[in-house]
């Protein structure tokens, strides 16, 4: 109840962010592709074959993807409290349970559909834990292998148990055939994950780590900066941000706080502590990433904080009434940052906020802006060209802007910079074909939209300007394969079907003609009947 009650709300949130990866897969959202999330040579399958789910049962519908992200937090909680329950007090296993469950550092992963990852690979690492605790080895296997199909960062989680469980057995609580296994597993582990770090490697996987180009100690500095931040969020979670600006990296004084926490840590024997180092370190060790810091990357550490937060809190007198007033302060915390998550603009309003030198936050909240509000949108783009010279995407969506208040001149600009800066923008030469057209220009606009099929040929639309260029010139001939093709992927686009009809009859093919309008219909062709308009690329292909 408490979980629908923080997190009910964001049914009605849209996509944010990263989601348009999810919107525009379309292994996601074509029903046929299902035998796709089988291939061994990608990462994170389980989890999108879940939204492939999703797709399935309720389309693109925003309310159905958070729904399930909701369900899978609440059961993370549940399944926290019932592995806990097996080894400390149950006052301790429901205040953790209830801090993970209520924490505001859990917006982001709940509320994020794209990060739904962390969410299963979570609740399949419990479900792990549990049978290993119940010594069910094999399903614990399983539950470990698919927490790594849903994020292969989830290989902490048994890696843990096989190398610190040892450590804190009692003395002759546990056979050696046992520690046998567990080192096994530890082994095993391993193996599998430098197995997945090659397979990064070798598929050139960029969002995962490996092949980002940024070095690995340099990245590991700038963690000894992060983890404080982290810290920070954790006993006391306010402000929070969607991104994070870190200009300066840590120096000694950062690396040798950790380390001595790391001692007392091992020194006192704490293995929350310990496990929360080693679930953290996928995200904030040597394995680099293009961010710094995300909020969502303690997701699986908060398994490990929340006990360790849950059992000191036991050792204050009156606990239970400490223990309800701060699950208040964090209820009214996380409802407060659900509402910023409650659109696209209060979102990259409050990110610009708190991390104003990231050009990225610029060019999202542009993006924002893009269909209500485009002088603010200008604005936004701007300053993250400012901020980053380089940024093709946002001479892009300068481009759009200019060719929607018909400034062709400004439009033919931008697109002009964005294709030099990446020259195989598809988008770009899209609109740019249009733009020229528009200019009167037909030729070379015919160019750019045959370059735009040789960068995507998967683009129709394009064949579809291409063929409005040759039916204005008065080639129908020319005009009617283009219009074809276009038919073949959308069939039941009218406006094509309108303009094969009457190319038809202008090349004097009557019984073609009529085939095609008896195929449109009286009432489709009255409402075709509009000079042809020619399709621009998406303001964020």
């Amino acid at each position: 109840m408490a979980g629908f009650l923080l997190f009910g709300s964001s049914l009605n949130d849209p996509f944010h962010f990263d989601d348009a990866l999810i919107t525009n897969d379309s292994n996601v959202t074509n029903p046929s592709r299902w035998t796709h999330f089988f291939n061994p040579l990608h990462l994170r399958q389980l989890t999108f074959f879940t939204f492939y789910l999703n797709h399935l049962a309720g389309g693109l519908s925003p309310g159905g993807f958070h729904a399930v992200n909701v369900a899978l937090h609440i059961a993370n909680a549940v399944l926290l409290f019932v592995l806990l329950r097996r080894f400390v007090d149950q006052w301790v296993a429901i205040a953790a349970a209830a801090i993970f469950l209520v924490h505001p550092i859990q917006t982001e992963p709940v509320l994020y559909v794209y990060q739904r990852s962390v969410l299963l690979a979570c609740f399949f690492s419990l479900l792990g834990l549990i049978a290993l605790a119940e010594r069910k080895t094999w399903w614990a296997v399983l539950a470990f292998f698919l927490a790594f199909e849903s994020k292969e960062a989830s290989l902490a989680v048994p890696l843990a148990v096989a190398v610190f469980v040892p450590l804190f057995r009692q003395q002759g609580a546990t056979e050696q055939s046992t520690s046998d296994k567990r080192r096994a597993l530890g082994f095993a582990v391993l193996v599998v994950a430098l197995a997945a770090l090659a397979l990064t490697v070798l598929i050139d996987e960029k969002t995962v780590g490996l092949n980002t180009g940024i070095n690995p100690l340099g990245y590991l500095q700038a963690q000894t900066r992060v983890f404080y931040t982290y810290l920070r969020l954790l006993v006391w979670p306010y402000p929070q941000s969607l991104e994070y600006d870190f200009q300066e990296v840590g120096g000694f004084l950062h690396a040798g706080g950790i380390l001595l926490i790391l001692v007392l840590a091992l020194w006192r024997r704490s293995l929350p502590v310990l496990a929360f180092f080693i679930l953290l370190a996928p995200t904030s060790s040597i394995i680099p990433s293009k961010d710094a810091a995300f909020e969502h990357r303690l997701y699986l550490p908060m398994l490990a904080f929340s006990l360790s937060a849950a059992s000191m809190i036991a050792k204050i007198p009156k606990r239970t009434w400490f223990t309800g007033a701060l699950l208040g302060i964090l209820a009214v915390l996380t409802l407060q940052r659900g509402t910023v998550w409650s659109s696209d603009i209060a979102l990259w309003e409050d990110t610009a906020k708190h991390a104003p030198g990231k050009a990225r936050v610029w060019f999202n909240l542009g993006g924002a802006y893009l269909a209500t509000d485009p002088d603010k949108a200008r604005v936004a783009l701007l300053r993250a060209l400012e901020l980053q010279p380089h940024f093709p995407e946002a001479l892009y969506d300068l481009g759009v802007i200019e060719q929607n208040r018909r400034n062709w001149s400004a439009a033919l600009s931008y697109y002009q910079r964005a294709l030099e800066q990446s020259p195989d923008y598809w988008a770009a030469s899209n609109n740019m074909g249009n733009t020229l057209f528009a200019m009167g220009l037909p030729a070379r606009s015919l160019e750019f939209f045959e370059r735009t099929l040789r960068l995507n040929p998967a683009y129709w639309p394009a064949q579809y300007n291409i063929a409005i260029v040759h039916f204005m010139n008065g080639r129908y001939t020319d005009a009617v394969p283009k219009l074809r093709i276009v038919l073949d992927w959308r069939p039941d686009f009218r406006e094509a079907r309108y303009l094969l009809a009457m190319s038809f009859a202008r090349t004097g093919n009557r019984a073609a003609a009529d085939a095609v309008w008896k195929q449109l219909g009286e009432a489709n062709a009255a409402e075709s009947r509009h000079t042809p308009t020619m399709i621009l690329a998406p303001s964020r292909p």
